[in-house]
């Protein structure tokens, strides 16, 4: 394997000379993360330690081709690697993400994967799954493994770009002299321990939804009455989404309903949604539907492309099963491939802010 290491030290971190914070960065062939430990420290003249380590990238092209998890696990055989280590599955060579992630906004290096970490509750653009998450879903069966995504910052020439910010994936923002060449959107689905397939950022805001690992996010939309104009809401989750689920002659079905508060935060719309009921109404619904259909889109895409279930509903139909043996004869992964799926989302408009009133109105 090539890894790379990028280290931190206070004196490397001071951009007392040239402004600009400059890890130390090296790049060697080892066979195992144990045996790159021993290089580094053969090539530094400070100790390091495993228990230093804070993240993981893996690049998405070594992921496709290699058992990551049987990778992995050589860091949890050895006492000094921590479980809380972040992962990240990067699109583009992970030396090149790696020497590319240098600040420019006076934090560290590494502060700045950790702002970015902490993101994940008023975005819900990337999650966060550290060592021990990935090793859990990947060994009981149930769920697939995922972890964020990075790119450099380029803009997509495929043709995967869409007008709406939140259907890209990493890379593909046309940010030009932004803080940092990197860019943390989406995630990398894992399926039998191989990279699978990656999630926009929507469809990951749509996962960490169902599984209440969001705070707020904002959403917007056309106005249901002038396709020109937008609509934005504020979006809180402050109660966790109700799954349920039930076996009908073999065949599982899902029902789901997810509540969440609204502000209007923004609108060019014109229309008194304040008090007009019947539009903002109107307007809820609107939401409702979207989200809605992009959840079942998303549901029936685990089940033909990934082939299982990335988000954990697991629990609403195993407690049904008294014992292990019997859950494990049911054979949750098939089941799953052909379930079906109603989805409700209820969104209420509870804040408006301060809002001008539309022009003329008397």
């Amino acid at each position: 394997m090539k890894i790379t290491y990028q280290f931190f030290t206070p004196a490397t971190e001071s951009p007392k000379h040239s402004g600009v914070h400059k890890p130390l960065v090296t790049t060697f062939q080892a066979p195992s993360f144990g045996v790159a430990e021993n290089i580094a420290n053969v090539s530094s003249d400070r100790m390091i330690t495993s228990q230093q380590l804070k993240v993981t990238i893996i690049s998405e092209s070594f992921a496709k081709k290699n058992d990551v998890a049987r990778v992995l696990e050589g860091m949890v055989r050895s006492r000094s690697y921590r479980r809380d280590i972040l992962l990240v599955t990067s699109l583009d060579d992970a030396s090149d993400t790696i020497r590319a992630n240098l600040s420019k906004l006076g934090s560290t290096s590494l502060d700045f994967i950790e702002n970015m970490r902490n993101q994940h509750t008023f975005t819900g653009f990337l999650p966060v799954e550290t060592l021990n998450d990935f090793l859990i879903a990947n060994e009981s069966g149930d769920t697939l493994a995922f972890t964020g995504l990075v790119a450099l910052n380029k803009q997509s020439s495929s043709g995967e770009s869409t007008n709406q910010s939140e259907n890209r994936i990493a890379g593909q923002f046309p940010i030009k002299n932004g803080d940092d060449p990197l860019q943390y959107i989406g995630a990398e689905i894992y399926r039998g321990d191989r990279a699978a397939g990656r999630l926009t950022g929507q469809e990951t805001r749509i996962v960490l939804l169902l599984q209440r690992k969001i705070g707020t996010f904002l959403m917007e939309l056309p106005d249901i009455h002038h396709s020109d104009r937008r609509n934005t809401l504020l979006l809180r989750q402050i109660i966790g989404p109700r799954i349920r689920a039930h076996l009908d002659h073999g065949q599982l079905h899902f029902i789901i309903h997810v509540p969440l508060d609204a502000t209007l935060d923004s609108t060019t719309a014109e229309i008194n949604y304040v008090q007009d009921t019947k539009q903002r109404r109107l307007l809820e619904r609107v939401f409702d539907q979207k989200l809605q259909h992009e959840t079942v889109k998303l549901l029936h895409r685990c089940q033909k492309e990934f082939r299982g279930d990335p988000i954990g509903l697991y629990p609403a139909i195993k407690w049904r099963f008294l014992t292990e043996k019997s859950w494990r004869q049911f054979n949750y992964t098939k089941h799953f491939n052909k379930a079906r799926f109603i989805v409700q989302y209820e969104i209420e408009i509870t804040n408006f802010g301060k809002q001008r009133a539309p022009f003329g109105a008397q």
